[in-house]
Parts: structure tokens; sequence; C-alpha cells
């Protein structure tokens, strides 16, 4: 069988950079990049939401102010609830950036959590308390895709690549693809345990257009903005726009 990356050669993909695990990629110096997220798709519930950023402030540790994307009212519960979990032990300084979207129809509800390393953890890697969340939410519908990212970028980085931005596919065996969102493809194919979701990428929109799920939610999701994700928990699929 072809492999991936000889596939993309064959196609003409050069702009496609294919790697096996999970990092940015993007250094200056020898600084390394940081990033921790938890991407949830959970029932319209704020003990939830507060579990959730509680498990995530515990990990990266940083009381910086956050980005909140959201409704006025649920955005002012989610800043509330940031406030309140600020500790004088968190050292670091990375941005935080919480996003809430009312989904348009009721899926299962599941959490997804990615770092630096880690594509998408596995059950076994998750901590006792994102674990016990887990549990809470299962056979639980969810109203809401929710995710709270921390990342750390290189100041120069971020001002000479601005007005880049690149589509970043992970499933759970690490990262599939960086692609410039500038590009067009029709069927970008993504491995995951119940098949193949397959991506497109027309005029900087960036689309699922097959799933294997029951539900097929990630097919009603359209993004391209910076930061905006599609996310698939039960074929471990995660698409995100990020800046190059």
């Amino acid at each position: 069988m072809i492999s991936r990356r000889n596939f993309l050669k064959i196609a003409g993909l050069s702009t496609v950079a294919v790697g096996a695990g999970f990092t940015t990629g993007k250094y200056i110096g020898n600084k390394k990049l940081a990033y921790f997220a938890v991407h949830g798709f959970i029932p319209a519930d704020e003990q939830i939401i507060s579990q959730l950023i509680a498990g995530f402030k515990n990990k990266v540790k940083s009381n910086a102010d956050p980005v909140v994307l959201s409704d006025a009212k649920i955005g002012e519960a989610i800043t509330r609830f940031d406030s309140r979990l600020r500790n004088k032990a968190f050292s670091n300084s990375g941005s935080i950036t919480y996003r809430l979207k009312r989904l348009d129809n009721q899926i299962d509800s599941d959490i997804i959590i990615s770092d630096t390393e880690n594509p998408v953890y596995s059950l076994n890697d998750l901590s006792y308390g994102f674990s016990n969340i887990r549990a809470n939410i299962k056979n639980k519908k969810a109203n809401y895709i929710f995710s709270a990212e921390y990342n750390e970028r290189d100041f120069l980085s971020s001002i000479l690549n601005s007005n880049k931005k690149e589509v970043v596919i992970k499933n759970e065996n690490g990262l599939v693809e960086r692609i410039s969102l500038d590009k067009n493809y029709r069927n970008i194919l993504i491995d995951g345990p119940q098949g193949k979701t397959a991506l497109k990428i027309t005029n900087g929109i960036v689309r699922v257009h097959k799933s294997t799920c029951r539900h097929e939610i990630c097919k009603n999701s359209i993004t391209n903005g910076a930061g905006n994700i599609i996310a698939c928990a039960p074929n471990k699929v995660l698409v995100k726009i990020e800046l190059a």
C-alpha cells in the first residue's frame, strides 16, 4: 500500500508537510512552542464547564487574561470561572482562549485533549479530573462545542507570519498534515478508529464532506478563522486553523 507521504508526492502536493507525532514544527532559536487544549462536546451545564476550566487551568498554570468567544451570558460565566481559579503559584504566561458555540443538532457528549506532544490523549492518558468529567457526561446529549486553549508563541514569529494560515489536521496517531489555507483540495482523507473522515478546502473554507459518525455533526461545520476547529470525537479527528 502506498504511504501517505508518497501519495502526496505523486499527487504533487509539495506544500504539505507530513510528520509523525504532533509537534508545532516552528522554532525561533531553541525555544519550543507550548500548547494544550481541551475540546468538548458538552451538555448545557455550567457545572461541567466550570469543571473543564478548573482542569484546564490546573494543567496550564497561567493567570493570563483570557479571550472568551461566546454568547454574552455564558461568556460572562466562563470569565467568572477563570477568574476564581487564578493562583499566585501559576507562573506561565501563554495566551488562553475559550470558545463556546451552540450545536445545531444534539450529539453524544465527549471530550478531546491534546498538547504539544500528543495529538489526542488516549483514555489511559487522561488525568483523574478529566476522567471524572468524561464519566459524568457519558450518555448525555451535547448542546455545545467547547474549547479551552493555551498557546505560547514567539512574538517575532507571530508578527512575521500573522497573515498566513494553515490547516492543521490531527488524528489519534499524530499530525497528519499542515496545509496552507491558500490552497484548494477536493478530498483529504483522515484515518480514524471508525474509518476515514474526508475533508475539502475551497477558497479558504474548510469543510468535512464525508463523516464516519452516526450523527455526522462535523459535516455541518465549516471554518476559516484562526483558532477555529472542527472536531470529531468518535473518530478522534481534530482540524484546526492556525497562524503559520
